[in-house]
């Protein structure tokens, strides 16, 4: 009888669990396609970005290019080759003909890879609940202003995720043995392929995949055959978008990004730490920049709405705190997770990566740069978390930030609703998809291959 009892008890918490994982996954799409539709619609890159998938909507044909590039330093200007971009837009708007079909589909995406990424995070670091790892990464700043709302960066988070995901399983002593290695370079091969259609921050994967068969090899643990098989198949389905495009105008298009070439960017040489800062600042809660340009502007906004301005200046001293913490906390031994100093060493290679990489362009190092390696970075300090959170104290400090950055996020939401968004001129929109007119809502950027 008492073996009956537990063995109806399993299938109840299974249940439960499947039930608590649905609402939350539930409440965080809602929470983040609306934040995606409070986001600048009618700004150039914005509407330019929709005009693309919008552009298929209305015309069919195959779109060979995706993202626009433009670098205002020196005038030059190109169109990321791929038809990812224009297809993930305007494929939801042949489903479902509303403007919001586009954002309802993105976050779709964008979640589910979450999920999954948390799912693997819980299960390396299980003194952190799954939950609360899914809705810390789902509600950051940066996660909720760079994969809400239809515009090219938003659409890196689903290939990197992934491509992390394989990373992490295909380096020996970093692996959890959760998959086998040739579906760890499958995931690479994907990850490394999606992004190349949507931002040249693609060129920091390839050493990233060299440097896991460079390390195989020293480990005597390079098959050659499964993880080259594998890299090829995941990238097969991306590659399916790309390929069409390099055989009729050529490989030269890819070379795109040397637009930005410069001999060598003194500056950008000497920003060692702001790049370092701005790296880890993808996974904290750096919300001032998100608020306006300059330390004026940031405060009259938290000023000009008083119910903000409490979890406003909270975030704003918690941001501050959390790069130094991670700094600090990264580098020191954790005996309890050995594998803790190698995703130490990994992020500071990746970092050197991107350092070097701005070495030789013209553009100034933006943090939405580094964004692709956000995954990455989100490991690394879930390390760092995880040692705080074996304080009941720190467990509690934890959820008070959580909640209180969905507070600041709420309201932030509501007031950009009403001045940027969508809904500040929605029939146009709506008229343009439903005759099948793109003029109606704006024109393609002079020179636009697509």
């Amino acid at each position: 009888m008492i073996i009956t009892q537990k063995s109806e008890l399993l299938p109840r918490r299974k249940m439960s669990n499947r039930w608590k994982f649905a609402f939350l996954f539930l409440a965080l799409f809602i929470f983040r396609t609306a934040f995606g539709l409070s986001q600048p619609f009618f700004s150039p890159d914005e509407l330019q970005t929709y005009l693309i998938g919008l552009k298929w909507y209305c015309h069919g044909g195959w779109p060979y290019f995706g993202p626009d590039l433009i670098v205002t330093e020196t005038g030059f200007y190109t169109q990321i080759p791929g038809a990812l971009e224009a297809l993930l837009i305007g494929l939801p708007l042949r489903l479902c003909p509303i403007p919001e079909a586009p954002f309802l589909f993105l976050n779709l995406l964008s979640l589910s890879a979450l999920a999954f990424f948390s799912f693997y995070l819980a299960k390396r670091l299980p003194e952190i609940s799954f939950y609360f790892i899914f809705s810390w990464l789902a509600l950051l700043p940066w996660n909720l202003h760079e994969s809400t709302n239809p515009i090219n960066p938003s659409y890196l988070l689903f290939g990197s995720l992934l491509f992390t995901v394989g990373l992490l399983e295909a380096i020996p002593g970093l692996s959890s043995d959760w998959i086998p290695p040739g579906i760890a370079f499958a995931l690479m091969g994907f990850g490394l392929f999606w992004a190349m259609q949507f931002h040249y921050s693609w060129l920091l994967l390839p050493p990233l995949v060299l440097f896991c068969f460079l390390w195989r090899w020293w480990q005597g643990r390079l098959q050659g055959i499964s993880e080259i098989t594998g890299f090829l198949a995941g990238s097969a389905f991306p590659l399916a978008f790309l390929i069409p495009t390099w055989f009729k105008y050529g490989l030269f298009q890819e070379a795109g990004g040397l637009g930005t070439a410069v001999a060598f960017n003194m500056e950008n040489f000497m920003a060692f730490f702001t790049i370092l800062a701005r790296l880890l600042s993808l996974v904290t809660y750096e919300m001032p920049r998100f608020l306006g340009e300059n330390t004026s502007l940031r405060l009259g906004f938290l000023t000009s709405r008083p119910l903000l301005l409490p979890p406003g200046f909270f975030l704003w001293a918690v941001g501050l705190v959390q790069v130094p913490v991670l700094l600090f906390f990264g580098f020191r031994k954790d005996l309890s997770r050995p594998q803790a100093t190698g995703i130490s060493l990994l992020t500071l290679f990746a970092f050197c990566l991107a350092w070097g990489s701005s070495w030789f362009t013209s553009k100034p190092p933006l943090a939405h740069i580094y964004y692709i390696l956000f995954p990455l970075v989100a490991v690394y300090s879930f390390y760092v978390w995880e040692r705080l959170a074996r304080l009941r104290g720190w467990r509690i400090f934890g959820v008070v930030c959580l909640a209180t950055n969905l507070w600041f996020h709420v309201g932030y939401l509501a007031a950009m609703m009403q001045s940027r968004s969508l809904y500040t001129n929605r029939a146009q929109v709506v008229q343009a998809i439903a005759e099948k007119n793109e003029h109606l809502l704006g024109e393609r950027r002079p020179g636009s291959l697509y």
